[in-house]
C-alpha cells in the first residue's frame, strides 16, 4: 500500500530516503490526535455543564454562554480538519522509526513479493577517478538547453532524471557534485553556449543548501560571469516554518553540529532563518514525495517566467560584483 501510494501506482521512481520519510508520515497519521480528544472532552464537558446550569438556574442564563461556546469549539475541533491543521501549524512531524528499520521492513516485503518496485539505487559515484565520458552524437552537441536544474545532492537529481523531468520540461538536470558524471562536462559545455540560460537551484533547507545559488553564480566551474539568470526554488527555512515537516538536526553534511551561515548568504535570508540554520536545523527535500517534488519544481520554473505575478518568484538580490547581470529569485511557498 505505501509503496503503491508513494510511487503513484508504480508510475514514479522514488529514493530509499523518500520511502523512509513516507513511512514516518504514515505512522504520524496513525497516532491519536490530541486535538480530536480535546474536542471530544470539550463537547461532553460543555454539554454536561450546560444541562446542569440550565436546570440549576431554571432556564436560560448568561451563565450558559461559556459552556455553549465550549461545545461549539469542541464540535469544530472534531469535524473541521482545516481548524486542526491551523492549530498544528507550529508542530513538526516526528520520526518514529529509523532508516535501518524501514530498510528491514522493505527487505522482508521483497522476500514475500515479486512485484516490480521503482525504488532507486544509490546514485552512481566516481570517487577518486575520472568518469568515462558517454558517447554522444556530435549533432546533439550543436544544441543547448534553455534551462538547467542544479540540485545540491545527487539523490534529488537522480529522482528528477529517473522520472523524466528533463524530457518533459526540456531542461538539463545536474547535481552540485557533477551527477550524472559521465555526461556532466558535455552538458556544461552545451549550457554555456546559451546566453539566455535560466538556472534553477534546488536544495535542502540546510546551511549548505541555502548557499547553492551563491555557488552557481560565482563559481567558475558553474556560471560565474555568464549572464545566466539564477533562480532559487528552495527549500528555504521560511517556506517551511509553519508547516508539518520533519525538522532534523545537523544535516547530511553538517556532521551534527551547528554551522555559521556565511555573511553573503545570510544577507539574502531573514534573521529568523539564519538563527534556525545556525542552530543546526534542516529539512530534507527527500521528505517530500516524488509527485510533490516534480510538481513544485515544474511550478517554480513556470512562475519564474513571470516574476511580476503576485505569487511568482520575486527578486531578493541582484548581482553584487561577483556575478554582474545575474538575478537571484526565491519563492515564499513550497509544496
Amino acid at each position: 500500500q505505501s509503496l503503491s501510494t508513494l510511487s503513484v501506482g508504480g508510475s514514479l521512481f522514488f529514493t530509499p530516503r523518500q520511502l523512509y520519510y513516507f513511512i514516518n508520515r504514515r505512522l504520524n497519521a496513525k497516532r491519536p490526535d490530541p486535538l480530536k480528544a480535546g474536542g471530544c472532552a470539550l463537547l461532553i464537558g460543555g454539554a454536561a455543564l450546560t444541562v446542569y446550569l440550565f436546570f440549576s438556574y431554571g432556564g436560560l442564563s448568561f451563565l450558559l454562554l461559556l459552556p455553549l461556546l465550549g461545545v461549539a469549539f469542541g464540535i469544530a475541533l472534531l469535524f473541521s480538519r482545516g481548524l486542526r491543521h491551523r492549530l498544528r501549524d507550529h508542530e513538526h512531524g516526528q520520526l518514529l522509526t529509523t532508516p535501518g528499520q524501514v530498510e528491514g521492513w522493505y527487505g522482508h516485503w521483497r522476500k514475500l513479493n515479486d512485484e516490480a518496485v521503482k525504488m532507486l539505487p544509490p546514485p552512481a559515484s566516481t570517487p577518486g577517478r575520472k568518469p568515462q565520458a558517454a558517447q554522444i552524437n556530435p549533432e546533439v552537441l550543436k544544441y543547448s538547453f534553455d534551462r538547467v536544474v542544479v540540485c545540491d545532492r545527487p539523490e534529488i537529481a537522480q529522482c528528477l532524471i529517473a522520472n523524466n523531468f528533463h524530457f518533459e520540461h526540456n531542461c538539463a538536470v545536474l547535481s552540485l557534485d557533477g551527477y550524472p558524471h559521465d555526461i556532466f562536462e558535455t552538458v556544461m559545455q552545451m549550457l554555456r553556449r546559451n546566453p539566455d540560460l535560466s538556472v534553477y537551484a534546488l536544495h535542502d533547507a540546510s546551511p549548505a543548501g541555502v548557499e547553492l545559488s551563491h555557488i552557481l553564480r560565482t563559481d567558475p566551474r558553474w556560471f560565474a560571469d555568464s549572464g545566466a539568470n539564477v533562480y532559487d526554488l528552495g527549500l528555504l527555512p521560511r517556506q517551511i516554518f509553519k508547516r508539518q515537516v520533519f525538522v532534523e538536526r545537523g544535516g547530511p553534511r553538517a556532521g551534527g553540529a551547528a554551522t555559521v551561515v556565511p555573511p553573503h548568504v545570510a544577507a539574502t535570508l531573514e534573521p529568523e532563518e539564519v538563527r534556525w540554520l545556525e542552530e543546526g536545523n534542516y529539512v530534507s527535500l527527500e521528505s517530500f514525495t516524488p509527485q510533490t517534488l516534480l510538481r513544485v519544481v515544474a511550478l517554480g520554473i513556470a512562475k519564474s517566467r513571470d516574476p511580476r505575478a503576485a505569487d511568482a518568484l520575486v527578486p531578493v538580490t541582484v548581482g553584487d560584483g561577483g556575478g554582474a547581470g545575474i538575478f537571484i529569485y526565491t519563492t515564499d511557498s513550497f509544496g
